[in-house]
């Protein structure tokens, strides 16, 4: 498979029996609901590769916020006039729903109607090579129960050129451009009836590394279970890949960077947030997959690091560099990695 940024058509080669110019057949998902501006942004990007169904999840405006009337159907007039072949599918609130039960009955609809896509926000802008490299995948780990979702994020600093594997595996889901199926969304619960029996018999701490990313999982869980928490839905995602033991499947470079960060935004408003923004780079084709199916912990460590949790990130950077060294060969020892 190849792919040229600049054209506006996958250059097909491998996979199936697609030649040039062949629309995109995998569905793709996309949640909005009233950033016009960002919405025709990955129209745009979408408008290059062509997918042949496109399902639109949209909140209703909130009747307390001037112009959120004038600004929701601004979004939806944009899925009228496509430019090209496209089956455009609507699940639109008439009124605001709020982040967690719109997006939650969204996925839910996405997956009733389709057995496998790729998800994306409007906020979420993608590299083109996301789509490809998400609808290999899809195939190619279809059937495999090892294997959750395959996320378009990486927010660790890899090296320059380093692309070989072209992915790695994960504990942890990362959802700001992914891909899945219908088998791993029904897995995901939001009440979380098992959740004090996971966390009490050991089971969540058996799943991270280490005890910080317990507590910190810990901390989280049991606000949404006694509900002082629910303005995200991911979260759920996350328990349900440690409950089941699912990997995600990590790009060797980060292939969708989130441009939403700001006021604007429902929960990601701290626009000085390190991995807002983050630039997106190509993957290279063919893929090169890799040898074994397995996670590393600390990699893991490092991701939890970065994406979840910045304070530990900021701690860990400001270890003094033999510490750093002394705790990777302790590890490497233990065949963590």
């Amino acid at each position: 498979m190849r792919y040229e940024q600049n054209s506006r058509y996958f250059f097909v080669a491998q996979v199936g029996n697609k030649a040039v110019g062949d629309m995109f057949n995998t569905p793709i998902a996309i949640f909005t609901f009233n950033r016009p501006q960002l919405t025709e942004r990955l129209l745009g990007i979408l408008a290059q590769v062509k997918p042949r169904r496109i399902l639109v999840v949209s909140d209703g405006p909130r009747p307390h916020v001037p112009g959120d009337v004038v600004k929701c159907a601004a979004v939806r007039r944009l899925f009228d006039n496509l430019d090209w072949e496209c089956r455009v599918e609507r699940n639109f609130a008439e009124t605001n729903m709020g982040s967690f039960p719109r997006n939650s009955s969204g996925l839910n609809w996405v997956f009733e109607q389709v057995e496998e896509a790729i998800i994306l926000e409007d906020d979420c802008l993608p590299d083109l090579s996301f789509f490809p490299y998400c609808e290999e995948l899809l195939v190619k780990y279809r059937d495999d129960s090892r294997v959750g979702l395959i996320s378009g994020n990486n927010f660790l600093k890899m090296r320059e050129g380093q692309q070989t594997p072209s992915y790695f595996f994960s504990r942890y889901a990362m959802t700001w451009g992914w891909a899945s199926w219908r088998r791993i969304w029904q897995q995901v619960d939001f009440n979380m009836p098992y959740w004090p029996e996971f966390r009490d018999s050991g089971k969540l701490r058996k799943a991270v590394f280490t005890s910080s990313e317990a507590k910190y999982w810990q901390s989280i869980y049991d606000a949404i279970l006694e509900r002082r928490m629910n303005n995200a839905w991911d979260y759920q995602l996350i328990l349900a890949c440690l409950r089941f033991n699912l990997l995600t499947i990590v790009p060797s470079v980060n292939l969708v960077s989130n441009v939403g960060f700001g006021p604007d935004a429902t929960n990601c408003t701290d626009i000085g947030n390190l991995i807002s923004n983050v630039p997106v780079h190509g993957l290279k084709f063919p893929l090169a997959h890799p040898k074994k199916i397995r996670a590393s912990a600390w990699v893991d460590y490092r991701i939890f690091q970065r994406r979840f949790h910045e304070y530990e990130w900021f701690r860990w950077a400001t270890l003094k560099p033999r510490i750093y060294q002394l705790f990777k060969s302790f590890c490497r020892r233990l065949g963590l990695k």
